[in-house]
């Protein structure tokens, strides 16, 4: 199981980015623990301490505190490398659009085209771009919910051609009888005249 000993509260760097990290990823739990606490620092050991009642789960647990250490590694990474300048000519409103979003996220302008790629380069492509954990989890849970509504559907519809299928057969069923009903009605009634014509002629003939 994943671990979030490596996580140290009392380390400036660790609990600056832990900060900025649950504030774009985990806003539930960013909306609990700043109401709180104001420093960075017990923000953190806040969020260490309680990790287990925001993932119950532990398989979720687990996969969560693995992408916050793949992120810190990640982060630290980057900074590692040397970097290069990039220079762009933007549609102004375009530019305008960028500018809101790296304001909306609290990024900086080379963060977010980091962030862009990254998420650009997950299996969801554009469609899962800075969607948080929570929208992702509550994604899945639609998406199974739906599932499970369509399957139901199904076996109501296959249910409801048996039904259809039984009500066809009654309804040949009725439709033999009934007509073999008539027919036999038919017979009677003709032996019926026949008779009558005979006892008729008889007595004209006597």
């Amino acid at each position: 199981m994943s671990s979030i000993a490596w996580l140290t509260p009392s380390s400036s760097k660790h609990s600056k980015w832990l900060v900025a990290y649950v504030r774009r990823n985990y806003p539930a739990i960013n909306q609990k623990l700043s109401k709180r606490y104001l420093s960075a620092k017990l923000f953190c050991q806040a969020f260490k301490e309680n990790v287990e009642s925001y993932w119950p789960d532990k398989y979720e647990r687990s996969a969560q505190l693995t992408k916050l250490r793949n992120a810190w590694d990640q982060e630290q990474s980057r900074k590692s490398r040397k970097t290069q300048s990039l220079s762009i000519q933007l549609d102004g409103e375009v530019k305008k659009q960028f500018s809101e979003f790296v304001k909306f996220h609290k990024l900086t302008q080379a963060k977010f085209i980091e962030e862009l790629l990254f998420h650009y380069n997950t299996p969801n492509g554009e469609t899962d771009l800075f969607k948080t954990a929570d929208t992702r989890r509550q994604d899945s849970l639609d998406k199974e919910k739906l599932e499970v509504e369509i399957s139901a559907l199904k076996a109501k519809l296959i249910d409801k051609d048996k039904e259809i299928e039984r009500l066809k057969s009654k309804v040949k069923k009725l439709t033999k009888s009934t007509n073999s009903s008539k027919s036999g009605k038919s017979d009677i009634q003709e032996v019926i005249k026949k008779a009558f014509e005979e006892h008729v002629q008889g007595k004209i003939k006597s």
